[in-house]
């Protein structure tokens, strides 16, 4: 910390403890000369010089305050947000409604730590014995034609084969240009010219829209990202993820 931060700190300081001993004795304190002032600052701070521990918790005391205003206000943003997705049965998902763990992933095609997490992820959602529901939010942020694919993604949800395009995506390797994107799409069963009329279609784009506005509300702005049960994990960290499902299934059990 160099010695203008310390300066206004200890100025900070100085001014707060000043206020505080003004509300003690407010009719004498109204009469203080600005050379008394500066006289009881300069006590303040020379004590604050002597016993740095004190201007140290200080500091450390409005660091853990800052965490946890940030805390609740992020909490805040994320509850209307999780409730509108938990309950809009048009966001693509695997699990039952009434599962006792909601997961839901934000993510983009062309993440490289999205591919990576995908495992982890596949898992949850097949190996949950009815217990967990597992929700693909598309976000895509990284370039042009992850916008493509995720409303490719969204298109051939409508013919009820979105977890098979969306393995495929996230399996691949490469950009998901268009052709790559009809190629795949064959493979997995889809009918790709209707996909591809449904990809333009109003409900595809108000969509995305409010996906993207979502995921801002609540700070994400990478991918991937999850929220468990209401809870952010930011990044591919599945064993935080897989932490919180576990606890989230041990309480409702």
């Amino acid at each position: 910390m160099n010695s203008h931060m310390i300066k206004r700190l200890l100025g900070g300081a100085a001014i707060m403890l000043s206020l505080g001993f003004a509300m003690g004795v407010p009719a004498q304190a109204a009469d203080l000369s600005d050379a008394q002032k500066a006289e009881i600052e300069g006590v303040i701070e020379q004590y604050l010089m002597e016993n740095p521990d004190v201007l140290l918790r200080a500091i450390q005391n409005v660091q853990v305050w800052q965490t946890t205003e940030q805390t609740r206000q992020q909490a805040e943003a994320i509850q209307p947000v999780w409730d509108a997705l938990v309950a809009d049965s048009s966001v693509p998902s695997v699990g039952p409604l009434d599962a006792p763990v909601t997961v839901i992933e934000f993510f983009d095609y062309h993440c490289g730590y999205c591919k990576r997490a995908f495992d982890g992820v596949k898992e949850l959602a097949e190996n949950s014995d009815g217990k967990i529901r597992t929700m693909f939010v598309e976000f895509p942020i990284l370039r042009e034609e992850s916008a493509i694919a995720a409303r490719a993604a969204l298109a051939a949800a409508k013919q009820g084969k979105y977890m098979e395009i969306h393995a495929a995506f996230m399996e691949s390797r490469g950009v998901l240009d268009e052709a790559q994107i009809n190629k795949l799409a064959e493979d997995a069963g889809v009918d790709v010219d209707q996909m591809r009329k449904d990809m333009q279609s109003p409900e595809i784009n108000g969509m995305l829209q409010q996906y993207s506005a979502m995921a801002r509300s609540i700070g994400v702005n990478g991918t991937p990202a999850f929220l468990i049960n209401g809870q952010m994990v930011s990044g591919a960290d599945m064993e935080r993820v897989n932490a919180l499902v576990k606890a989230g299934l041990e309480e409702a059990s």
